[in-house]
């Protein structure tokens, strides 16, 4: 799928970077449904080709703190380059997983944790987004 600037301004664009097959196709369409569009990734390579190719800025990243092929913040700041005001929101099933990071205060604040509900996804989405339910 390729969004477009105009479905992009009717529908936020969110990169989901995850390198577990299920989890992925199960979020993608969780956020489908939700009507957003969304840009699968299984690597960090992946995500920055997705990006690139994408004709809208991304809204919002959601990815590890270690996908494959590079750090998720590191993602986060080389995909902000191209959209710099894309929000993150970080998932790990290990909270300590953050104490590898050099400058945790922005991860802490954007993390989720797994397991995570559908709803729980969805109401940490619409508030990095700023989108009203």
């Amino acid at each position: 799928m390729r969004a477009t600037p105009t479905q992009a301004t009717l529908h936020p664009v969110i990169l989901v970077v995850e390198d577990h097959d299920s989890l992925r196709q199960s979020m993608q369409q969780i956020l489908e449904d939700a009507d957003f569009l969304v840009l699968p990734a299984a690597n960090a390579h992946q995500a920055i080709a997705l990006a690139e190719s994408c004709a809208a800025p991304i809204n919002l990243l959601i990815t590890s703190l270690h996908p494959d092929g590079m750090p998720g913040p590191d993602l986060a700041l080389c995909l902000r380059k191209r959209s710099p005001d894309m929000s993150v929101l970080y998932s790990s099933a290990n909270p300590l997983d953050v104490l590898e990071i050099p400058d945790p205060a922005e991860v802490v604040s954007s993390m989720l944790p797994r397991p995570f509900s559908k709803t729980t996804l969805l109401r940490r989405i619409n508030i990095l987004l700023g989108v009203q339910t």
